[in-house]
């Protein structure tokens, strides 16, 4: 099993239940749920956990991706609905992320935040290139409009952000805000793991909309699971993705760790396969 999304949740009639596995790491217990769309295992990891309880600046981060990696995940799709802070970036519009602003506070920086070791992995190219090309590729094929460029800010949460915040996060290049995403996609990085991001808006940013509407009509939850057909889109581009994937990457990511080491990796590197 090398494929995973990271989603805050995936319909049963695309991603069929196998199985739910709770995986002991280093870092704590991680949960993970074994799909099989298309007869093919994939592991699905509920970010939020099963009842979206979990607020994003309390997710052990390290224990989920250690714990993919465990079970032998070798590339995640990470599904992160988000705000825009772009008027040419309005709900509905489906990103495909290449670069990250990381404005969080609290989280862990690092897989390997011991004596033992220190890593500094190259950031520049943040995203697995092939498993963008893939999800662009995907996107055409089941005829579903992905933009291809977008900087995606994380910021810590729970609360959404003031209008001076916007205002900043644009002027630094953010087109795209959300709480989850960070540290994801540095730890995958850490752990050798192809990454790459489906961001699909589901409103505007404050002050480029008078408010943030959870429900109702023209909501956040309108736009994605209602009326609009977001979600429904975002499950299409993930299925064709999934039959297309590549085993072996044609890519840099398995070798991040290449000179990027100082000092010895801890005893829990050797656990993973």
């Amino acid at each position: 099993m090398d494929l995973a999304v990271i989603s805050s949740y995936l319909s049963e009639a695309r991603f069929p239940r196998v199985e739910e596995r709770r995986v002991s790491t280093p870092f704590g217990e991680a949960m993970v749920v074994i799909t099989a769309p298309g007869g093919r295992e994939v592991a699905y990891l509920p970010r939020y956990g099963h009842d979206l309880t979990l607020a994003s600046h309390r997710i052990n981060y390290r224990a989920n991706l250690w714990a993919l990696r465990r079970l032998g995940v070798r590339q995640i799709i990470s599904q992160n609905a988000i705000g825009s802070t772009r008027a040419g970036l309005p709900p509905g519009t489906i990103t495909v992320p290449h670069d990250f602003l990381d404005l969080t506070r609290q989280r862990p920086l690092t897989m390997f935040d011991t004596d033992e070791a220190w890593v500094r992995v190259d950031m520049t190219e943040p995203f697995c290139p092939v498993l963008r090309l893939v999800l662009l590729a995907a996107g055409g094929e089941v005829n579903v409009p992905l933009v291809d460029r977008a900087v995606f800010a994380c910021v810590e949460g729970p609360r959404f952000e003031t209008p001076a915040e916007i205002r900043m996060i644009a002027q630094l290049g953010g087109d795209l805000v959300g709480t989850p995403l960070l540290p994801e996609v540095v730890l995958a990085r850490e752990l050798q793991v192809c990454f790459a991001s489906l961001s699909p808006v589901i409103n505007y940013a404050a002050g480029l909309s008078p408010t943030v509407l959870h429900t109702g009509s023209g909501s956040m939850v309108d736009f994605y699971y209602g009326r609009e057909g977001v979600h429904d889109r975002v499950e299409q581009v993930l299925l064709a993705a999934l039959r297309h994937l590549p085993h072996d990457a044609p890519c840099p990511c398995p070798r991040a760790l290449e000179g990027a080491v100082k000092g010895s990796l801890p005893a829990w590197w050797r656990e993973l396969p």
